[in-house]
C-alpha cells in the first residue's frame, strides 16, 4: 500500500480546501497521514489513517519573532516523521510549510511532493526567490489559488490553478433560489477566521441599526466585534464564534451577501482569490470586494461583485440600490458558468495527481 503524507503548518479548521486531495484519496487504496502544527490546542477530526499533531499554542498578540520560533520548532518534529515513514508522496499545504520545508523537500523528496501556493509567503522577495525556485522545480507539480500570483512568483517553474471548491463541505446545503424580498433585512455575512477589525468596526458603525441590513459574523474572532457592537448599541447583528468546517454551509444559508472586505494594502490582498468568492458562486449570492484587487475584477466581470472603495453612508445607499436591482437569473447564470470552468480545471489537477501516485510522471 502506498503512503501519502499531508504536511501542514496550520490547524485542520484552516485546511478546508485540502478536500481537493482527500476527496481523491478516499477512493484509493492508499494510507493517508496528516502531519500538522496545532496552534490552538484543539485536537480536531480529520479523515486519515494516522494523525501526527504537534501542539504549540500561539497567542495572536505575541511578537513576530516569538511566533516564528514556535513555528521553527515544528520542523525537526515533522522531518523525523517524514524520514521514518518514507512516504511515496507528500502534499505540502500552506505557504508557511512551503517556506519551512523547501530545502528539505528538494533534497529528500525530489519529484515526490506538490506545493499549494495560497498566499504570498515572501515569494516576491529576491533574497528568497532562488530557494523557492529550486523547490518548485523539484516538485511533481505546483498549484496556485490565484493567477494573480503569477505576477510575483519565480519565473520558470510551471503552475496550475486550483480552484477553492470545497464541495464536500457544502454538501446538502440549501442553495439560494431568490434575492432577499422587499421588507426583509439584507444579511451581510463574514464567514471564517474573523480579522480586519478596524474595517469591520467601521462597517458596523455605518450600518448601525439600519433596519434594511443585518451584519453577521461567524468564526473565530467574532467575539471581538460582538463586544464592540454591545458597547456601541449596535443591535442589527448576529455573531457566532469558532465552528467546524462542516457547518460552513449552514451559515451560508443564513446570509444574502458575502463580506470579502479584506482591504488592498498588501500584495497578497491585491492578488489573492479568497474562498469566500467560491462560497458566493456556489451559494448564488453577491459578494463585497475591495477596489484594486484581482478577486474584485473577477467578481465585477461576473456581475456578482459590489466594489467598495470607502465604507461610508454613500456606499451603504449605493449597495442597497445595487442589490435591489440585481437580476437573480443573471446572477445564477454567471455563477454556474464560472463554476463549470473551475470544475473542469480542477479535474485536470486530479488527473495529474493520480499520475503522480501511479508513477506516471518522469523522474526529476
Amino acid at each position: 500500500m502506498k503512503k501519502v503524507a499531508i504536511l501542514s503548518a496550520v490547524n485542520v479548521k484552516h485546511m478546508s480546501l485540502i478536500s481537493v486531495y482527500t476527496d481523491i484519496l478516499k477512493d484509493l487504496d492508499v494510507q493517508v497521514d496528516l502531519i500538522y502544527m496545532d496552534k490552538y490546542g484543539e485536537d480536531e477530526d480529520f479523515p486519515c489513517d494516522n494523525k501526527f499533531r504537534y501542539e504549540k499554542v500561539i497567542n495572536r498578540n505575541w511578537s513576530p519573532v516569538k511566533k516564528a520560533l514556535c513555528y521553527l520548532s515544528f520542523i525537526p518534529y515533522a522531518e523525523k516523521i517524514l524520514n521514518r515513514n518514507q512516504y511515496d508522496f507528500v502534499i505540502v499545504w500552506n505557504d508557511v510549510a512551503i517556506f519551512m520545508f523547501a530545502d528539505y523537500l528538494r533534497k529528500h523528496y525530489r519529484g515526490k511532493y506538490c506545493v499549494n501556493i495560497r498566499d504570498n509567503m515572501k515569494y516576491d522577495r529576491r533574497i528568497f526567490q532562488r530557494r523557492y525556485k529550486k523547490c518548485f522545480f523539484c516538485s511533481a507539480f505546483n498549484t496556485i489559488s490565484s493567477k494573480g500570483y503569477l505576477d510575483f512568483l519565480p519565473k520558470g517553474p510551471e503552475y496550475m490553478q486550483i480552484h477553492s471548491l470545497n464541495l464536500s463541505a457544502l454538501q446538502g446545503m440549501k442553495i439560494h433560489d431568490h434575492m432577499r424580498v422587499d421588507g426583509e433585512p439584507i444579511r451581510i455575512g463574514f464567514i471564517g477566521y474573523v480579522r480586519f477589525y478596524d474595517r469591520n468596526k467601521k462597517l458596523l458603525d455605518v450600518f448601525k441599526n439600519d433596519s434594511r441590513f443585518e451584519l453577521h459574523y461567524y468564526g473565530k474572532g467574532a467575539e471581538i466585534l460582538e463586544e464592540y457592537a454591545k458597547e456601541n448599541g449596535i443591535t442589527n447583528t448576529v455573531f457566532h464564534g469558532s465552528f467546524p468546517v462542516c457547518d460552513t454551509a449552514k451559515y451560508l444559508e443564513q446570509i444574502d451577501i458575502i463580506n470579502n472586505l479584506y482591504g488592498n494594502d498588501t500584495l497578497n490582498l491585491q492578488k489573492a482569490i479568497s474562498i469566500k468568492f467560491y462560497h458566493a458562486l456556489y451559494s448564488r449570492i453577491p459578494i463585497l470586494v475591495c477596489d484594486n484587487t484581482y478577486v474584485g475584477v473577477l467578481a465585477k466581470d461576473l456581475g456578482i461583485g459590489f466594489e467598495v472603495r470607502k465604507i461610508d453612508c454613500f456606499m451603504k445607499e449605493a449597495l442597497y440600490d445595487w442589490y435591489t436591482s440585481l437580476s437573480f437569473q443573471t446572477l445564477v447564470s454567471s455563477c454556474d458558468r464560472f463554476l463549470q470552468q473551475a470544475m473542469c480545471e480542477n479535474k485536470m489537477l486530479k488527473n495529474v495527481f493520480l499520475g503522480c501516485l501511479n508513477d506516471k510522471l518522469p523522474d526529476k
